[in-house]
Parts: C-alpha cells; sequence; structure tokens
C-alpha cells in the first residue's frame, strides 16, 4: 500500500472508531428517568450501565446504550450541554456535577436557574413525550412562569378520548420535580 492509500485509509477509518479520551467528568439526569455518569476520559455510563461512545470532535460526544442517544457538548467556557433522544423523545439533561479545569465542580456554579425558563418548557415536553407515549411534536406546552417559589410549565394535547392537561414542576432554583 502506498504512503498516499494508508494516509487515506487512515483518515477515512482512524475518526470513525469508538474513541474515549477527553470526555469530561460529569453526572446528568434526563427526563425519562435517565441517569448518565461519565468518568473523565470515560467511560460514560446510562443508568449503570457502559454506553457505547463516539467522539466527533474534542467538544462533541455521544453515548448510545438501549436505544438511548447521550449527546454531550463541551462549550468554550467548558461548561456543558448534555441532551437525550430515546425513541421518539428527546430533552435536555440536567447536569449536576462536572469537573471543570481540573476540579468537580457542583451545579449551579453561580446561583442562577439550572435551566431557563425556555429550556424548562423543551425538558417539559420531553419529560410528558416520554410519560404519555406521545410524539413532542404532537404536544404544545406554555412558556414556564413563576408560582410563588417554584416554576410550572403548563401543556396539552389531544388524543383519543379528548385533550389531556399537565403540568410540570420545577424548584425554585430551575430543577425538574414532578409531571402531573
Amino acid at each position: 500500500m502506498t504512503k498516499h492509500l494508508m494516509t487515506a485509509a487512515f483518515l477515512v477509518f482512524g475518526t470513525s472508531t469508538p474513541a474515549l479520551a477527553d470526555v469530561p467528568f460529569f453526572n446528568a439526569t434526563c427526563p425519562s428517568h435517565i441517569e448518565v455518569h461519565s468518568d473523565a476520559g470515560g467511560p460514560v455510563f446510562l443508568n449503570g450501565n457502559e454506553a457505547k461512545l463516539h467522539r466527533f470532535n474534542a467538544n462533541y460526544y455521544e453515548a448510545v446504550r438501549d436505544h438511548i442517544t447521550v449527546s454531550i457538548n463541551v462549550n468554550p467556557d467548558h461548561s456543558l450541554a448534555v441532551s437525550y433522544t430515546k425513541g421518539g423523545a428527546s430533552g435536555i439533561c440536567q447536569v449536576n456535577a462536572h469537573q471543570r479545569q481540573g476540579r468537580t465542580v457542583q451545579e449551579p456554579v453561580v446561583p442562577k436557574l439550572a435551566m431557563t425558563t425556555s429550556e424548562m418548557s423543551r425538558f417539559c415536553r420531553g419529560e410528558a413525550a416520554s410519560h404519555f407515549n406521545v410524539r413532542p411534536a404532537d404536544l404544545t406546552v406554555n412558556p414556564s412562569f413563576k408560582v410563588g417559589s417554584r416554576y410550572v410549565a403548563q401543556g396539552w394535547f389531544d388524543g383519543t378520548r379528548g385533550s389531556t392537561f399537565f403540568n410540570c414542576f420545577f424548584d425554585g432554583q430551575g430543577h425538574f420535580q414532578s409531571l402531573n
């Protein structure tokens, strides 16, 4: 094999293999009762079971196991954006702890909402889609708003028995509590 063919083969096949390097330490909770744990450098566990990890670049990874895909994006400030897809449902995961610049940080780093009010509505859509076994596109979820010391996102969908209404509750810091 010539040097050029070997280089081309490495470029094609070398980037498509699973990789563990560089994935950060973190713990996250996703709708649909998905718990994510990643050790620094891997592996990544979904609900306690090791997932297959794919590295797309130094800032983006996907962990896959049992029809669940968790996307891990490392932002320029080393914070994390974690989301999931399970069947027809998808949503944003809540990062509980991660490693930033060599030290473990419990979230939130500064007093702020764990999720913005628009993220709460998207999170609620994912949680409700999973709970009611409905496509997220078939749900309507209003923007969340503060009621007393917590936030609520209200939504509904039309089914064979008429409209079903639901509420997603978040605590005062923006952490998901329940779906009723």
